[in-house]
């Protein structure tokens, strides 16, 4: 509890926090009485009042920077940037609303009116966290939200043709990049925090990754995930450029930025960066790596997740694989086959 200081008017006063505001200024109760000892006991007092109030005269957008801030120490700085995103950007016709006022209807027109203009996706991320704030400070509040029905992802990936294309028009900064990404299955964030250290003579030590915060300040951190910290295996060529490499810390922006100016040139269908990474994982399976070890050195943190991603093969492997399986089932039962054969033959 803090401590009363004495006023030049001779009175004590105790400052009681409150809350951090969206601009990160923290709030204070001030309690003055005549005597050092009142004031810290109506302080004290008051503190323990606040933690039985109820916080249904908060708005929702005080509701949101109290939960962003209870949260702050213990998500990444993205996903409190995200967070910071969701509250200024959506819901705005609920924000100004104290948390007694809004109930399911007026959720729900909110989430109608959202659809009409994002992604199935945006939406159920703006509600989830609407959901968890509310649920927060009013955990009797119950709401059943009509959401917009998912869509399913259309994934297009680069061909091994498409990447030597971009390989073979990259600058020396972009290449290596390229290569660690769809060789290696690293990630913008975890290759923008790497350092020559990091590479032994067999591949990458992937421990760290670069991420933007609230302010927009890229700042290095843990990987993504604890799967996320790994040893990747590199091709010898690999190992051999990012030796000769000058670029290390190129920022998230920088490198995306140098990739799509790439591809827009090149001649191959528009992707992200990302998507080299859907490559290297679709080439393994497509190749017959089993998946436990694509999400190992991939850094997925299960087998089932890597499965719902990356469920599709690559498009160049497509044809070998469909001739492949019905190799298989030829084979297998060829002589049932041609027995039926011959039996329709004999009957006619």
């Amino acid at each position: 509890m803090a401590k009363a200081k004495k006023l030049k008017s001779g009175n004590w006063r105790v400052l009681v926090y409150e809350y951090t505001d969206e601009n990160k200024k923290r709030h204070y109760k001030s309690i003055t009485a005549p005597t050092k000892k009142q004031a810290e006991y109506m302080a004290a007092e008051y503190a323990l009042n606040r933690k039985d109030e109820s916080y249904e005269d908060l708005t929702l957008k005080e509701a949101y920077q109290r939960y962003i801030d209870s949260k702050s120490a213990v998500l990444s700085p993205s996903t409190i940037a995200g967070y910071d995103y969701s509250k200024r950007t959506y819901f705005q016709k609920l924000m100004p609303m104290k948390l007694s006022k809004i109930n399911a209807k007026l959720i729900q027109t909110a989430v109608n009116e959202l659809s009409a203009t994002h992604s199935p996706k945006t939406v159920r991320n703006a509600h989830g966290l609407l959901h968890s704030v509310i649920k927060s400070y009013i955990p009797n509040f119950e709401f059943s939200t009509t959401l917009p029905q998912k869509i399913k992802p259309q994934y297009t990936i680069p061909t091994t043709e498409d990447i030597n294309t971009i390989l073979k028009n990259a600058n020396e900064k972009i290449r290596v990049p390229i290569l660690l990404a769809s060789q290696g299955g690293l990630r913008r964030s975890e290759i923008c925090a790497l350092t020559i250290n990091d590479f032994t003579d067999l591949g990458v030590n992937v421990n760290k990754a670069v991420v933007y915060d609230n302010k927009g300040i890229a700042k290095i951190k843990t990987t993504k995930t604890i799967a996320g910290t790994r040893f990747v295996p590199l091709p010898q060529g690999v190992i051999s450029e990012v030796k000769k490499w000058q670029y290390f810390g190129m920022s998230p922006a920088t490198l995306s930025g140098q990739f799509q100016r790439l591809v827009s040139k090149a001649d191959v269908p528009r992707f992200s960066f990302h998507k080299l990474r859907h490559y290297f994982a679709s080439e393994l399976h497509a190749n017959g790596v089993p998946d436990k070890y694509i999400a190992e050195i991939g850094g997925w943190e299960t087998v089932e997740i890597l499965q719902k991603i990356y469920q599709h093969t690559l498009k160049d492997k497509q044809e070998f694989v469909t001739k492949k399986i019905v190799s298989i089932f030829d084979s297998n039962f060829k002589n049932a086959t041609q027995n039926a054969t011959r039996k329709r033959k004999s009957a006619d």
